[in-house]
């Protein structure tokens, strides 16, 4: 079986005691046969301590905390993200309002507590960010509370309601504004198009829905120029940001481009195959379960630069 170990941080990686290289932001492979040997990942920083596990079923079925598993369909993907220090307690952000308190902290996790004079929430992140900012909203954006949380590769974005607290919105993002009639996010996307997602939110009864979603490419893209083997990733990077696909599809695509969205399914990335795999398949990415992903199969047929139909493997 195929392994790709990625860790977002400093680390020597062991598999039966026996240094295998060092990762920092990038990744090692190797194939195993059955059984998997013990495996240690060792931090180069802060004094933390190795993690070691085997790679069985189970681990690989049910990743711990700080682990995301993607199943590649004849390998996996193993990302280890830095581990939340525990030691400790320790206030990251906190705001007083007339009518509420918000607090991010440290204890044994990052946290987050909303107490207003009749109402308590909390939760537990699954993230450890680096600082946390809040803002409150005014005129439509009153009742709400702006927590934008900064984990240095990404920004997360969370919207807390005040009169009755809870959780009303949580979206990774680049940055954030209020506006007239609510507030907008922007998304800067490192894809083949660089593109840009600007939406427009409103809170309205209770729910934040979105009012509008704009999709711009960068300045220097240009569709008509691209290489045909980059059209398929093309195609998936627009359908997914919810730009215009219809570009890269023939006239007989276009006639059940309204179905597409059920054959896709809700994917939420896009890659090119692993070593193991055709490589004019186009992998389409899926959460599956709780630090859970798994990766589906494409092949696309093209005939004058456009799309004339899609398999899925």
């Amino acid at each position: 079986m195929y392994f790709y170990f990625f860790c977002g941080f400093p680390a020597v990686i062991k598999f039966q005691g026996v240094v295998f290289g060092t990762v920092d932001n990038s990744v090692k492979f190797c194939n195993f046969d059955k059984p998997y040997p013990l495996v240690e990942i060792c931090p180069l920083m802060d004094g933390s301590a190795p993690v070691a596990f085997f790679l069985s079923d189970d681990f690989l079925n049910a990743p711990p905390e700080n682990v995301t598993v993607t199943d590649l369909k004849g390998g996996y993907f193993l990302k280890f993200s830095k581990p939340a220090k525990t030691d400790g307690f320790k206030i990251l952000a906190q705001e007083k309002y007339g009518d509420a308190n918000i607090t991010a902290f440290i204890d044994n996790g990052c946290k987050i507590s909303l107490e207003t004079k009749t109402d308590f929430f909390a939760e537990t992140l699954d993230f450890s960010p680096l600082s946390v900012t809040f803002r409150r909203g005014e005129g439509i954006n009153a009742d709400l509370i702006f927590a934008l949380f900064d984990c240095g590769d990404k920004k997360i974005l969370k919207v807390y309601g005040v009169k009755e607290t809870a959780l009303l919105f949580a979206k990774e993002t680049d940055e954030f504004n209020l506006s007239a009639l609510g507030f907008t996010t922007t998304e800067r996307i490192r894809d083949i198009a660089k593109h840009r997602v600007v939406c427009e939110y409103s809170l309205s009864g209770g729910e934040i829905k979105e009012l509008s979603h704009k999709v711009t490419t960068g300045e220097n893209f240009d569709r008509e120029k691209l290489n045909e083997r980059l059209i398929p990733y093309a195609f998936s990077e627009e359908f997914l940001c919810g730009g215009d696909y219809s570009f890269y599809l023939a006239d007989n695509v276009k006639e059940n481009a309204d179905k597409l969205g059920g054959f896709f399914g809700d994917f939420i990335g896009v890659t090119p195959p692993p070593l193991f795999r055709n490589y004019k398949e186009i992998g389409l990415v899926y959460k599956t379960a709780e630090r859970k992903y798994s990766v589906e199969y494409f092949t696309f047929d093209i005939a004058d630069n456009k799309i004339t139909n899609i398999n899925k493997i």
